[in-house]
């Protein structure tokens, strides 16, 4: 009797079912990570949006500063000046709204902010 070499049809079978599940984990995992890739890239713009603008008070002079509203890439930025017991120092309270993972979400950051 001679021996066959090669597989069997159901080893094949049972190699090719293993291998989809493998490539559909994978896929899984990437879409996954994708998701928190952008989320990580919007909590970073709002982020940003932030800073730059306590970054522009912080560079006006006392009489210059205001309150105000700014949009910017869909991201809107309300801040509020107040004053505080020192005259060259102003109380900043910032809101920070934007959508992420399809819902509404307000950052809210405070600061002080030399002034001249």
């Amino acid at each position: 009797m001679r021996s066959r070499c090669g597989f069997t049809l159901i080893e094949i079978v049972i190699a090719a079912f293993i291998f989809a599940v493998g490539v559909l984990a994978l896929e899984a995992i990437a879409a996954s990570a994708l998701a928190l890739l952008r989320r990580s890239a919007d909590l970073t713009l709002a982020a940003s949006v932030a800073r730059a603008r306590l970054e522009k008070l912080a560079a006006s002079r006392c009489t210059e500063l205001q309150n105000g509203t700014d949009t910017t890439r869909s991201i809107i930025s309300t801040w509020t000046i107040e004053t505080t017991a020192s005259p060259s120092i102003r109380a900043v309270s910032q809101a920070v709204n934007y959508r992420i993972d399809g819902k509404d979400r307000v950052d809210t950051y405070r600061s002080m902010v030399p002034c001249s």
